[in-house]
């Protein structure tokens, strides 16, 4: 369930403490959901254990967060509604951070216009500062750069810039620093928390004066690799449980088995199948999780086109750390429910 603004800030407008959430995930579906009104889909790739945190702070409709993920994993949805949000990516990991089919490196500032697709592949020990202006604070004009329809496959959206980068780091810190405080305010002067919005706010306008000066392109290679996902996607929404082939994919795209590999690898990192896998996995441990009654571990991963049980205990538990029975266990453990699982594991 998504949580309203009032209810993760309080009242807006008030300065007394600065209204903000911090929430620890363990899952990352849970964790895709905790920044207020995203719509979108995290699937852990890398393998190992997933923890996540979460810091957001909001000031006058304009918003502050910064996420942390600890396992590699690909994003894709919508970020803020009804604005411009600004994104900062770091990693302890030494591989780059895949946005839009590009390699980002650390002073790569990244942005979801818009009604705009967020299409992102995180690695291990990932940390994003995420900023968000409503579309009504900054210029309409320098906004339809991005009034595309096919924009989201054909612009980057993103590029470098050092001192923009800083610019954002700063940001966040000063927020995060006047989090909690309670600061009075001095009769007719400017509340140091609303200095910080109007900065964010001419963050944003100087990151869109840019943008539509340098007007930048994908390149042909990753425009074309973010086309034929978009195609392969499209197929697995609909058919993510049946058996499914590299053919089938290349079918899907219209596209060569070389084509579809390397758009996929491109926007991914990963292999078509290696994807479609954790896909699939990171979908029966959705299904295991949200289970308010014992389930049967051979039918939830039929459902998701797992045929060969002992194939996929081995992939689940090297994908998540542990047995599907163990996710079982634990999740009725912790519901309260000490009814015995049924199944094997």
């Amino acid at each position: 369930m998504y949580l309203t603004p009032d209810s993760l800030f309080g009242k807006r407008g008030t300065h007394d403490d600065a209204s903000h959430i911090e929430r620890v995930t363990d899952e990352p579906y849970c964790h895709a959901r905790t920044l207020t009104g995203w719509r979108r889909e995290i699937v852990q790739i890398s393998p190992g254990r997933f923890q996540g945190r979460v810091f957001e702070a909001c000031g006058r409709d304009v918003r502050v967060a910064r996420e942390f993920l600890s396992r590699g994993v690909f994003h894709i949805g919508s970020a803020y509604a009804g604005g411009l949000t600004l994104g900062l990516i770091r990693s302890t990991d030494k591989r780059a951070a895949i946005w839009n089919g590009i390699q980002v490196q650390p002073d790569t500032v990244v942005c979801v216009p818009p009604g705009a697709e967020m299409v992102f592949r995180s690695h291990d020990e990932t940390r994003v500062i995420w900023l968000f202006v409503p579309a009504g604070l900054l210029d309409a004009q320098a906004l339809a750069v991005f009034d595309d329809a096919e924009a989201s496959i054909t612009q980057p959206m993103c590029f470098d810039d050092g001192a923009l980068a800083v610019r954002i780091i700063s940001a966040y810190q000063a927020v995060r620093k006047l989090t909690g405080l309670r600061i009075p305010g001095e009769p007719g002067s400017l509340h140091p928390y609303d200095a910080l919005m109007a900065e964010i706010v001419d963050l944003a306008r100087g990151f869109l004066a840019i943008y539509s000066r340098r007007q930048p392109q994908l390149g042909i290679r990753e425009a074309h690799a973010m086309k034929i996902l978009r195609q392969v996607r499209l197929y697995l929404r609909q058919r993510i449980g049946e058996s499914i082939c590299l053919h089938d994919l290349c079918e899907a795209a219209a596209a060569s088995e070389r084509t579809v590999r390397n758009a996929c690898e491109i926007v991914t990192g990963e292999s078509p199948m290696s994807f479609l896998r954790a896909m699939r996995l990171n979908q029966v441990r959705r299904a295991l999780l949200n289970a308010a009654t014992p389930v049967r571990i051979t039918e939830t991963g039929a459902r998701w086109g797992f045929l060969h049980m002992p194939q996929f205990s081995r992939d689940y538990r090297e994908l998540f750390g542990e047995l599907p029975s163990e996710t079982i266990r634990r999740q009725l453990r912790d519901s309260g429910n000490t009814t015995s699982d049924r199944a094997g594991g």
